[in-house]
């Protein structure tokens, strides 16, 4: 098997079916079977039928994949001590969901205003190459010259039309590497980190932490070991912080006041906790802070579009408009000499 990790979406989705399957009754080894009748071609269900037929557990067979991240393999592990199967695949699933509409909303995000930057290179080059010929042709047989600025306009339209070929083999060139380097893990994860900025990137680390600990507690893990386990998954500025909260639980700290003090979690959510934690409910309470988190994460995606958006209109607004206006100068000085 291939030793790409799967895809956040692949994870979400076959992990909800396998709790689907285990909820209606069936065994794991018949739900596996069932979504592979329905996908024959699906490498990574055949590995798996083939490990359950034989006896072995779903997270032995999830393992032996050798695709699926090790914090899953790990929390099925758990879920199988426990007898919690059915609730650890349904707490996986709905994790890979938010990860996948985090990443998403991410990538689209990145994509857009370069989207609107390649339509505004193209109008430009056009207005240069094909616009401003036509006006120079136009004013030449009415005796009038152009201006200073659409002359050296025109002739940079010249040099980008004899050397198109080369500009043209550059860009195809130079975005094929680009895109060869944003698939690679490590570039891949600069460029969006780039882009998060420090703010989005504690909301997504907040809603990772509390997402991963409702999933943990839920499974029959106890705080401690729940918080361990959280840290694996999480970046090495969170970890360092679960480490704290550990040290500050160990001096005999609660709980809540251990997250209140390292500043994982915001005053908001900490009182939150607060309440669940004397109630008996931390794991659904941690659920509903990170189903909270992620949509300030996608809030906080939504605003950056929003304001890169004007900034690029207003840039070609004024590009677009500067040529135009270079045009219309002699314009008028023939119009005000009929």
């Amino acid at each position: 098997m291939a030793a790409k990790t799967l895809n956040s979406a692949y994870i979400s989705r076959l992990f909800g079916e396998l709790y689907d399957t285990l909820s209606s009754g069936m065994s794991v080894n018949d739900g596996i079977y069932m979504l592979l009748s329905d996908n024959k071609n699906d490498a990574v269900l055949k590995s798996l039928l083939d490990d359950t037929s034989k006896g072995g557990k779903l997270s032995e067979a999830v393992k032996n994949t050798g695709v699926f991240p090790s914090y899953a393999v790990e929390m099925l592990q758990i879920g199988e001590k426990t007898g919690r199967l059915d609730s650890v695949l349904l707490g996986l699933s709905e994790y890979y969901a938010r990860q996948r509409e985090i990443s998403e909303n991410i990538k689209n995000s990145v994509a857009f205003p370069l989207i609107l930057l390649v339509i505004l290179v193209v109008i430009v080059i056009l207005l240069l190459t094909k616009v401003l010929p036509i006006f120079n042709d136009v004013f030449a047989q009415l005796g009038v010259s152009m201006s200073g600025a659409s002359v050296a306009l025109m002739k940079l339209g010249s040099i980008i039309q004899s050397y198109a070929f080369v500009i043209t083999g550059a860009v195809i060139v130079f975005a094929m590497l680009a895109i060869i380097l944003y698939k690679l893990p490590g570039t891949h994860d600069k460029v969006l980190s780039f882009f998060k900025g420090k703010k989005l990137k504690n909301k997504m680390s907040s809603a990772n932490f509390a997402s991963a600990m409702a999933m943990t507690i839920s499974s029959g893990m106890d705080i401690d070991d729940a918080l361990e386990m959280t840290k694996k998954i999480c970046d090495s500025d969170t970890g360092k912080k679960i480490s704290a909260c550990q040290e500050y639980m160990r001096s005999g700290q609660s709980f809540d006041k251990a997250i209140r003090k390292t500043d994982i979690l915001d005053g908001i959510s900490v009182r939150r906790l607060t309440v669940s934690f004397q109630t008996g409910k931390t794991d659904e309470t941690m659920k509903k802070i990170s189903e909270d988190y992620s949509k300030k994460v996608n809030d906080a995606i939504d605003e950056k579009i929003s304001r890169v958006e004007p900034v690029l209109v207003i840039i070609m607004s004024v590009v677009v408009g500067f040529v135009l206006f270079s045009v219309m100068i002699p314009m008028l000085s023939v119009i005000t000499s009929i």
